[in-house]
């Protein structure tokens, strides 16, 4: 519940929670004290998971507003709190101790737009601090968000209708708090000293963060277009990849959440090779209950629909060490109009914080000497301390002077900005792919290099593909290697009767590799090149419907 609600404030408006998601669409619900859930709808919304965002604005508006009618919900009587899909989320280290939290922010931004996502569209940044050692010599913090963009047509949108935007939240802090209210690992979370791992999974990948009671400790996300696998494909692609990053961070506990209508969380617990206790949670067509108690209102039918992400942002604030609210980051509300304070008791709570500032004031004035001086001391003392530890450094650096090292935080930090990379390189796939172009192998490797081929039914559509990448992947310094018709008959491709991947009858070759990279990317595929192409094409083969939807996140 809000503080509106629970001081009586607000007009008499009721708290009413939109959750987004790319499963699940458009959901609405609203709560008790106790947690039982007293009304719920949903309805499918198209979600753009290339772009990370609601494909049409005018359509989620429009779903709103069917939904609260169906519930006799009258908008203009409610305070809306907007749960959204992870846009991004990351981790930056080694930023300098005595760096103050706007310059951090700096930071955070500088790194975001680096992103594909927000090369075009500003952010909207929330970070915190991560666990580290104290002995360290510099800082860590995860920082995640969303498009700024997003908030201001959320804020518009809402307004419009009548009801009042009063939070932003993100389904990954959503998640923990929907873990906790429903007891699937309320024990893990409330064990300070229990290390636990949480796996996501969607259809652009998966997700592990490992945690230590509440604190986030590491993450790590793996793209994964699942929709390109067929049957018990998708386990085996998905065990072979996250065997070895469970096994390089030990934990007790190991929580599964399948948001993926494809991935069976129960079935994949099976096949993964896990010692400790494994809690599986179907966000999905698998779910058998429900995860929380409803009232009279909600028919048992809805009662399986209700994700846990729509569950958890309706959950306090404080059941986790840190959450985020979008909207007050990007434009902090008034606190007369956050309260709903009328101009009457806002006067009143003026005066009395006027009278405890001018009581403060006077024993601030006679402290304010001897707290310069005590400060004064302090920054001597560590600029002490910051000349003895460059002194190490320096000891250290001439000790080790000409042998080869293993720098782990470069050698994450080099992993991280691969991900990104691919992730870049698998979004811009999916925005540009033509109707009649079909793609036959798709490689991405580290330093951004890139290699596709294909075939089109038209040269006019590997110049549309073309022009297309080369707009999404700046920098890339992509080209066309190789455009010519394919082998054997031009008048038998023509005429004869075959599938239209078969039929197309021009072939391209697009990359920014050199020749030799791109044979050493080849070879590294398989000891028969040939055949695995052969293979692999109909897994990668390709269309406009089907790629977007396979984009990666890095939530």
């Amino acid at each position: 519940m809000s503080l509106n609600s629970l001081l009586g404030l607000g007009g008499g408006k009721k708290d009413i929670y939109v959750s987004v998601s790319p499963a699940c669409g458009l959901e609405i619900l609203e709560i008790d004290n106790s947690g039982t859930i007293k009304t719920y709808a949903q309805a499918p919304l198209e979600y753009n998971e290339a772009q990370r965002e609601i494909a049409s604005y005018d359509a989620f508006k429009n779903t709103l507003l069917e939904l609260l009618q169906s519930r006799n919900i009258d908008p203009t009587k409610i305070n809306v709190h907007l749960n959204l899909p992870t846009v991004w989320f990351g981790l930056k280290e080694g930023i300098q101790l005595l760096l103050d939290d706007n310059a951090i922010t700096n930071i955070i931004i500088g790194e975001l737009e680096q992103s594909y996502i927000f090369k075009r569209k500003n952010p909207v940044p929330f970070w915190f601090d991560a666990q580290v050692s104290t002995n360290t010599d510099s800082r860590s913090v995860f920082y995640t968000a969303v498009q700024e963009e997003v908030v201001v047509q959320m804020k518009e949108i809402l307004t419009s209708i009548g009801a009042t935007l009063v939070s932003v939240g993100s389904s990954m802090f959503s998640d923990l708090k929907g873990l906790y209210v429903t007891a699937l690992a309320k024990e893990q979370m409330d064990n300070e000293g229990h290390s636990w791992t949480l796996m996501v999974v969607n259809n652009s990948g998966y997700q592990l963060l490992s945690l230590q009671g509440k604190r986030l400790l590491e993450y790590y996300e793996e793209p994964m277009p699942l929709k390109a696998f067929e049957g018990e494909e998708v386990y085996t692609e998905i065990e072979n990849s996250v065997q070895i990053a469970l096994m390089s961070s030990p934990s007790s506990s190991l929580v599964i959440i399948s948001e993926s209508d494809l991935v069976s969380a129960e079935i994949l617990k099976e096949r993964l090779q896990f010692a400790g206790q494994t809690i599986v949670v179907e966000d999905n067509q698998y779910r058998k209950e429900p995860l929380a108690n409803f009232g009279l209102n909600v028919l048992p039918d809805d009662q399986v629909k209700v994700s846990l992400s729509a569950y958890g942002s309706a959950a306090p604030s404080a059941l986790i060490n840190n959450d985020v609210n979008f909207l007050g980051v990007s434009e902090p509300v008034e606190v007369a109009t956050f309260m709903g304070l009328t101009p009457q008791i806002a006067t009143v709570l003026a005066v009395i914080v006027l009278a405890v500032v001018g009581g403060l004031s006077y024993f601030g004035a006679n402290a304010t000497e001897k707290m310069v001086v005590e400060q004064q001391t302090k920054a001597v003392e560590i600029e002490n301390q910051l000349t003895a530890i460059q002194e190490q450094v320096e000891q250290l650096e001439g000790s080790k002077e000409g042998q080869v090292t293993f720098d782990p935080v470069e050698e994450i930090a080099k992993t991280l900005k691969n991900n990104r990379v691919k992730i870049m390189a698998y979004a811009a796939l999916g925005e540009s792919i033509p109707k009649d172009l079909y793609l036959t192998y798709f490689i991405t490797g580290d330093d951004g290099l890139i290699a596709i081929k294909g075939c089109a039914d038209t040269v006019e559509d590997v110049y549309v593909f073309f022009k297309n990448l080369k707009d999404s992947l700046v920098d890339s310094n992509l080209r066309v290697s190789n455009l010519g018709l394919r082998s054997g008959s031009l008048d038998k491709v023509v005429n004869e009767t075959i599938s239209p991947f078969d039929s197309a009858p021009y072939i391209f070759e697009i990359t920014n590799m050199t020749d030799s990279q791109l044979q050493s990317y080849i070879n590294k595929l398989s000891p028969s090149t040939s055949s695995d192409e052969n293979s692999g094409e109909n897994s990668t083969e390709n269309n406009t419907e089907s790629s977007s939807t396979e984009e990666n996140t890095n939530q």
